[in-house]
């Protein structure tokens, strides 16, 4: 009998421990699995924030703005150079081995306008909001004295003035007609604006844009004036002079954009200088007179670097970008940024071929086991 409970005590020790084995099997498995899945993901992580490295250098140190080649098979081909790079060396046993790799930026397109517009309201000096300079002007203004006005017209002058066509007259024979650049035809079709459907401008009072007026509007209006050249403050290394001007306006020559910004100008100090003077003589021709020659010099003044009732030409740009729709405003800055990248290392930069981020997902394999990881990488 004590042979036989021997026997039975054995055996039931032996039951025990293969039970036992089996479960830190089990368990030794169970985490290599799972040491195996984070080995995945930190190396799908580490070579997603790789990938992102490669991003346009010229256009992140210009603008601050962030956006690498969204071509697909291109990224795919950078995450399989990192991923299996890291994976490479070593006979550790939770070590996976990767057996697809895909990466898709079409979920973040560069020619996107809110995709840009959120990156510039970060960069927008907040501060420079409050030194637009509208108000200041009006309260300033309402009272402030003013140049004499002529009892009568003169001699021979027209009796119907029309304003407009005295400002048409005056610019299109001014010195400034065939100054700065033109974009080329084929480029300017392929500009992110024309992509996107945005043609040029030729009224700023009508287009819509006071209606989409918000803090948040103007903040990009800020970053735009900050990091675009003007006809009063022109900065190397522009393919255009008038970078302001065109984004207000869109035209394919500086000149043209240039002449239409003077028009601007012109209209609105025409309009401040006929109130002035209709509410202080009652005279509607002798004001229009008097309003057209002051506007006419203002203008003149105010593009050669001064200021007029304390506005100068930052000031009536900043007015003027209020006017036009956001959309259409980051659109056109998108047109100047790639104009300039192409013009500093000819490189062949497009928005439509970048991303902000793209999608990346592969499937590893570890002891006949498959698993996936997904992950996404946008800047932030």
């Amino acid at each position: 009998m004590k042979r036989v409970r021997g026997g039975f005590t054995t055996v039931y020790l032996l039951m025990i421990l293969a039970a036992l084995t089996a479960a830190v099997v089990m368990i030794i498995d169970a985490a290599t699995a799972r040491a195996a899945r984070s080995i995945s993901e930190t190396v799908c992580a580490s070579a997603g924030r790789s990938v992102l490295s490669e991003y346009q250098k010229e256009l992140y140190s210009r603008y601050g703005v962030f956006a690498l080649r969204g071509d697909d098979a291109l990224l795919t081909r950078l995450a399989s150079f990192y991923i299996n790079g890291s994976l490479l060396g070593g006979k550790a046993a939770a070590k996976p081995a990767a057996v697809k790799i895909e990466a898709s930026a079409q979920g973040y397109p560069a020619l996107d306008v809110e995709g840009l517009a959120k990156q510039i309201r970060r960069l927008a000096p907040a501060a420079a909001v409050m030194k637009g300079g509208v108000l200041e002007y009006i309260l300033d203004n309402a009272d402030a004295p003013d140049m004499d006005l002529p009892g009568e017209l003169p001699e021979g002058a027209a009796e119907d003035i029309d304003p407009m066509q005295s400002a048409e007259k005056s610019f299109g024979k001014d010195a400034d007609r065939n100054r700065g650049s033109i974009i080329a035809a084929n480029e300017y079709r392929a500009l992110p604006s024309r992509l996107l459907g945005y043609s040029k401008r030729v009224s700023l009072l009508f287009s819509g844009g006071i209606f989409d007026l918000t803090f948040r509007t103007l903040l990009e209006d800020e970053y735009i004036l900050a990091v675009c050249s003007n006809a009063v403050k022109t900065r190397e290394g522009t393919f255009l002079e008038c970078e302001a001007e065109y984004v207000l306006y869109g035209n394919s020559s500086d000149s043209a954009n240039l002449r239409a910004v003077k028009i601007s100008l012109f209209s609105f100090r025409f309009a401040v200088n006929e109130v002035k003077y209709v509410s202080e003589t009652g005279e509607l021709l002798i004001s229009t007179t008097a309003a057209v020659a002051k506007s006419l010099k203002e203008v003149k003044t105010i593009l050669a670097g001064g200021r007029v009732d304390k506005l100068d030409y930052a000031t009536h740009l900043r007015i003027f970008m209020a006017l036009v729709p956001r959309q259409e405003k980051v659109a056109r800055l998108m047109d100047v940024m790639q104009l300039n990248i192409r013009k500093k290392d000819g490189a062949n930069f497009e928005f439509r071929n970048y991303a902000y981020g793209f999608d990346l997902n592969a499937v590893f394999t570890h002891r006949r086991r498959t698993g996936d990881v997904e992950q996404s990488f946008c800047y932030r």
